[in-house]
């Protein structure tokens, strides 16, 4: 055996190299298997979550044009806002509004002022050209302007307040003030009459009447109080944010001094309706019919019929419905508080809104409240 080892002792040698080589390739081998099967894992796993980033990306590649879109929504809603919010304040007009003037004025004090504003309008009226009803129960007048005395039935006229000449019932100081506001109000409406008149064009006026503005108002106004199931329909505060009074002029007129009247108006006054009748008296056209007796040398088969009208009177019964727009009660800040609450808000957008609809002054106060709730 020995002498076989020593006779081949390189083989020997080699098949033990060999034998320690292909174990620790073998051993390499298995080692690189397990390797190789966890990196095809991983390889496979990588392709899995490739597929589901391109999935999502063809699921969400319609972002980029969506945000366009929001962006020119938004800048739409903001030129909406902008509009809506001139157009609020355009009809306020707040440097003629009279709402303003009223708004510390005691009860007693407003009674005073309703007191004086009786002969106040009624020398106004008989100094340009404006006849008042002869008395409550006959509104139109047969004869304007008979005499230049004025005459004692016109002192009865209280333009819409009869009820409270001599009579002030107890009330309380908001319904006494808002009382004052109308006050000014159809105090307004005259002034604009007085300027449309002339000699050759005369206004007569048949009513005034308004809506009552509380429970005691409600009760004593009488004849004076406007009835609005009509009217309703066609007035602007059907919008919540809108608030306004609502009268109703009944005159005999021209054509002239209407469309002065009609032109003189501007906001806050808004005519909502306005309707033209001939006066009742003059409603038929009265025609004079002439005939006469044929011509026995005309050489017409049949006489013709002539017919000249007369017209004595160009009155015409008015009456016009007007809207006066005394609050707009648009609160932006409401909206921005409880799009503070809400969760899914973004307040960049909003701030971005309140910026280009004209309403910087509020992008501190939004912030504000961001900032509560965030801490909330």
């Amino acid at each position: 055996m020995k002498s076989f080892i020593k006779q081949n002792s390189l083989f020997i040698a080699v098949n033990i190299v060999s034998t320690i080589l292909f174990f620790t390739l073998l051993y390499i081998s298995l080692g690189f298997m397990n390797s190789t099967e966890e990196l095809l894992k991983k390889v496979d796993a990588t392709v899995n979550d490739l597929s589901e980033i391109h999935i999502d990306n063809n699921d969400h590649r319609h972002i980029v044009s969506d945000y366009r879109e929001v962006q020119s929504d938004l800048t739409t809603l903001s030129s909406i806002e902008k509009d809506l919010s001139n157009f609020t304040n355009y009809l306020l007009n707040e440097n003629e509004n009279v709402r303003d003037k009223w708004s510390s004025k005691s009860a007693e004090s407003v009674n005073a002022s309703i007191t004086r504003l009786y002969s106040r309008l009624r020398k106004k009226c008989r100094n340009s050209f404006i006849s008042l009803p002869q008395n409550t129960s006959d509104s139109q007048s047969t004869n304007l302007f008979q005499s230049t005395a004025p005459s004692e039935t016109d002192d009865s006229f209280g333009f819409s307040f009869s009820a409270y000449d001599g009579f002030w019932p107890s009330f309380s100081a908001n319904e006494a003030r808002k009382l004052g506001v109308q006050s000014e109000i159809v105090n307004e409406m005259i002034d604009y009459l007085s300027v449309c008149t002339d000699f050759n064009h005369t206004i007569e006026i048949i009513s005034i009447q308004r809506e009552a503005v509380g429970q005691i108002d409600k009760a004593n106004i009488g004849e004076d109080n406007l009835d609005l199931s009509d009217i309703e329909p066609l007035l602007l505060r059907n919008l919540e944010e809108i608030e306004s009074y609502v009268f109703k002029l009944s005159l005999n007129t021209q054509t002239i001094p209407l469309r002065k009247f009609i032109n003189k108006l501007r906001p806050p006054f808004l005519l909502r309706e306005i309707l033209i009748n001939p006066v009742e008296e003059n409603s038929g056209n009265s025609f004079e019919q002439t005939s006469f007796e044929p011509d026995p040398f005309s050489t017409d088969i049949k006489p013709e019929e002539k017919f000249v009208p007369i017209v004595s009177k160009v009155d015409s019964r008015v009456e016009i419905v007007l809207e006066y727009v005394i609050e707009s009660n648009r609160d932006l800040t409401n909206i921005v508080q409880l799009l503070a609450k809400n969760e899914e808000s973004y307040p960049q957008i909003i701030y971005t809104w309140l910026r280009q609809s004209g309403h910087e002054s509020l992008i501190k106060e939004a912030q504000k409240y961001f900032n509560e709730a965030n801490i909330r």
